[in-house]
């Protein structure tokens, strides 16, 4: 049985931008044993370490302005362009790191500069390379980026940290990078029509359904039109409130449950790891379940917002107000399950919304992440000085306030249908205007 060209765009496409993110987030679990026994690290300094974490902020930022100038190249040269960055940044941290911190700094930056396709690329494939009716299930797969690269970066560092050393996990880590890209590019065209590998009968059901004709659909983004949209205003802050959370979890989840609550090394890599896990699985089950429901779309996404975040907010309620360390453990595992599902809603909503255009919220999605990778380092900072219980719930309290005000934003503005300013309605109007 031949498997579908469109799978292994989705499966390629993913495992590209996993291992990039895996390559970035390992500094989260190798920092444990780069600090473990040494007394010289410049890690040691709490602003060096501070301004190590925002690097990445920096790279991302810097990466994600010649995105836009490359898109003639198209996605297949800028993914793997991208990829290269990434591979050989990630080659040489562990020598940039003996350096000192500008060496460290910079690689860091460069780490981080390639993350800038991750949103861009799900936004291209969700767009080009998805059926009408697989969208959910095909956008589940895509960002499970969010779950797989935490899993595959604290697994391999806590293997490596054991066994090896902290330094082969970014080898070992590049090496499998660099195989998905090759893969990548073998499978992925920019056009559907174009593939090779693709049969007929699969091109004309990618693209049945979707209301417009690439012929006929301008590529000039409407900025002014699409920046006056509530729609996308609200999805751009359920996507901050989104990663914000996320990330108190993705950066400091390891140190706090090692240093906090006094889990070891490996019982924090595979915890976070198997929460990732589960995740997933709950993000495909999720998938399938809204492709099925017969209920209205705009309707459909803003009740799955709240099924998903409102027990995320009670979750992080229980960081605050419950200390037995074990139970803390659960609820971070059950909160990083059920949280994560939260990026397919936003990712289909955009899809709908903005059609032909979704690459674009991608890159504002981008820059919300841009600017929580540059406050969360300050407000943790700011909040947590001495690592203890009470300073930790005031940045889970902080999240939970976010969380919240993004439920209510995302009920009362979010609207699913093509917007005016996109292809769709351009091409249905001119079908009506036609004698």
């Amino acid at each position: 049985m031949t498997v579908p060209v469109r799978y292994l765009v989705y499966g390629f496409s993913t495992s590209c931008i996993t291992l990039l993110y895996a390559l970035r987030l390992a500094f989260h679990s190798t920092i444990i044993c780069q600090l473990k026994n040494s007394t010289d690290s410049f890690l040691l300094d709490e602003d060096l370490k501070q301004y190590t974490f925002q690097s990445v902020g920096f790279g991302l930022a810097v990466g994600l302005v010649p995105l836009h100038f490359l898109n003639f190249l198209g996605t297949r040269n800028v993914t793997t362009i991208y990829g290269i960055i990434g591979i050989i940044s990630a080659l040489f941290y562990p020598t940039s790191y003996q350096l000192g911190f500008y060496p460290s700094f910079i690689t860091r930056l460069f780490q981080g500069a390639p993350l800038g396709i991750l949103l861009w690329l799900i936004a291209k494939v969700a767009t080009e390379w998805t059926p009408k009716s697989e969208t959910a299930i095909a956008i589940a797969i895509l960002t499970s980026v969010y779950q797989l690269a935490p899993f595959v970066a604290q697994i391999s560092a806590a293997e490596m940290c054991q066994y090896f050393g902290w330094e082969y996990t970014y080898y070992f880590l590049a090496v499998l990078c660099a195989a998905s890209h090759v893969a990548f590019y073998y499978v992925y065209t920019d056009r559907v029509e174009d593939n090779k590998l693709a049969t007929s009968e699969e091109k004309l059901f990618i693209s049945d359904g979707k209301g417009k004709d690439s012929s006929q659909v301008s590529q000039e983004v409407p900025y002014s039109q699409l920046l006056l949209d509530s729609t996308v205003w609200a999805t751009w802050f359920a996507n901050l409130a989104f990663f914000s959370s996320l990330l108190v979890f993705l950066q400091y989840g390891p140190l706090y449950m090692n240093q906090v609550l006094g889990f070891s090394v490996r019982t924090t890599g595979y915890s976070g790891g198997v929460a990732h896990v589960f995740c997933l699985f709950a993000k495909v089950i999720f998938g399938k379940v809204m492709d099925a429901s017969k209920m209205d779309m705009s309707r459909r996404l803003k009740t799955a917002w709240t099924v998903i975040e409102i027990p995320s907010l009670t979750l992080l309620m229980a960081l605050i107000i419950i200390r037995d360390v074990y139970i803390q453990m659960v609820c971070i595992v059950i909160f990083i399950t059920i949280h994560g599902v939260a990026i397919v809603i936003i990712v289909k909503t955009q899809t709908y919304r903005s059609a032909e255009h979704n690459h674009v919220l991608a890159n504002g999605n981008t820059l919300c992440v841009v600017l929580c990778l540059f406050l969360q380092p300050l407000v943790v900072k700011f909040l947590v000085q001495s690592n203890t219980f009470d300073e930790w719930s005031r940045v889970f309290g902080l999240h939970a306030i976010l969380i919240l005000v993004s439920v209510i934003f995302f009920a009362c503005k979010v609207d699913a249908t093509p917007a005016k300013w996109t292809g769709i309605q351009k091409v249905a109007t001119d079908k009506i205007e036609q004698p």
